[in-house]
């Protein structure tokens, strides 16, 4: 195990900067690095997937264990940095219990995506197959669907049949990987449909097997499911699950978001947070209409009235709408869109309330001439970057 360290600081997030894109790179394209990081941050995941031991808490636990055992003579530093790392990951989840370490063995909060891809995020849209076939997309919102026959047909042009690779490729997961600035548009062999937003990535099946549907979701997407009593369908995103029969509803499960929001537009939804025993945590049960907020810092869910279920899901459809939204949050969706970064200093008002709609096929140079009269701002932008300052005369202001 050549990179265990360097793989060890990635997954804890001690590793920055040049470093790490030089490592991500390196584990995209060597076979034997990829399943080092895949073991190291599936141990990880099962040791620090519990909120009463932070990853902060475990990596103290570890280099305490470390330290301990560097105490002992020589002897016993035969063993290498790789097997103590493991070691005291494999104490801690001990530590928890026999009936909790399965727990969290299983649960799906800590789920670890099949490719590594942070390094090329934000380039094309890219399908990575279950046989290990990766696809670049052409398209900035390209269509996928799957048929029940295991084919998939990208854009109406390309079918691909993965019926000619092994059965067991058939029970692993594909994923579809959405950069920043792009979205795209699934159906599942079901009949389901999935539009991912940008800065987004879903696993899925090839084809649903067992007692139920399940999908795994980080970013935003928005899910018309085909109805089905005797199957339900799961979406995992992060820390909760939502469990439905067959709806219309949008989530909203960005990693930098300290918020997960589902917002149903018809049909019911239960939405549980995800733990090593979730018959302790009740669920919350979704009518038309609302919205729930998963407060990742709390565990709580508050369930309210959303009379403007539409305008979740006018981004599937070219428009951004918002009324009374904070200026932060709708700069932080326009760095998601159009794959830019905002920056401005410490005294610009963040949390103005603003109304108002965009349309996203424009460019950027257009959506920021509507933000310049809806927040009353004036801007400056230079490549990927636009410096934001606030407006207080827009007559003192010629661009």
């Amino acid at each position: 195990m050549k990179y265990t360290n360097e793989i060890l600081q990635i997954v804890t997030g001690s590793l920055k900067g040049s470093q790490r894109d030089d490592l991500i790179s390196l584990i995209n394209n060597d076979e034997e690095a990829r399943e080092e990081y895949r073991k190291i941050k599936n141990a990880w995941a099962l040791a620090s997937s519990t909120k009463e031991m932070s990853e902060y808490q475990v990596e103290n636990l570890y280099f305490n264990f470390k330290k301990q055992l560097n105490r002992k003579p020589k002897t016993h530093q035969l063993f290498s940095n790789s097997i103590l790392k493991y070691a005291a990951i494999l104490v801690i989840a001990f530590s928890i219990g026999a009936i909790g370490f399965w727990g969290y063995y299983q649960n799906h909060r800590s789920h670890v995506y099949t490719s590594i891809i942070e390094s090329n995020f934000n380039g094309k849209l890219q399908l990575h197959l279950s046989n290990g076939t990766r696809i670049d997309l052409e398209k900035d919102d390209s269509k996928i669907a799957l048929s029940s026959d295991q084919k998939i047909t990208i854009d109406n042009e390309k079918v691909i049949d993965l019926t000619n690779g092994s059965q067991a490729d058939n029970l692993q997961m594909n994923e579809l990987v959405v950069p920043f600035g792009k979205k795209s548009q699934l159906t599942l062999e079901d009949g389901t449909k999935v539009w991912l937003n940008a800065g987004s990535r879903m696993e899925f099946p090839t084809k649903f097997k067992g007692g139920k549907r399940e999908v795994f979701l980080q970013g935003e997407g928005y899910f018309e499911v085909a109805h089905n009593d005797k199957v339900p369908f799961y979406v995992n995103a992060g820390e909760i699950s939502i469990k439905v029969l067959g709806t219309r509803f949008d989530i909203s499960a960005y990693i930098s978001d300290k918020l997960i929001e589902v917002i149903l537009l018809e049909g019911s939804v239960a939405i549980r947070e995800q733990t090593a025993f979730p018959f302790m945590k009740d669920q919350s049960i979704l009518k038309p209409n609302q919205k729930a907020s998963y407060n990742r810092n709390n565990g709580s869910i508050i369930v309210r009235d959303e009379p403007n279920v539409a305008f979740a899901v006018a981004w599937t459809e070219g428009w951004f709408k918002f009324q009374r939204q904070s200026l932060n949050d709708v700069l932080s969706k326009l760095q998601r869109y159009y794959n830019v970064e905002f920056e401005y200093n410490s005294g610009f008002a963040t949390e103005d309330l603003i109304t108002g709609k965009l349309y996203l096929r424009d460019s950027i140079e257009q959506v920021m001439l509507t933000m310049e009269v809806v927040a009353k701002l004036r801007y400056r932008i230079n490549g990927n970057k636009i410096y934001v300052e606030k407006n207080i005369s827009p007559l003192q202001y010629k661009k």
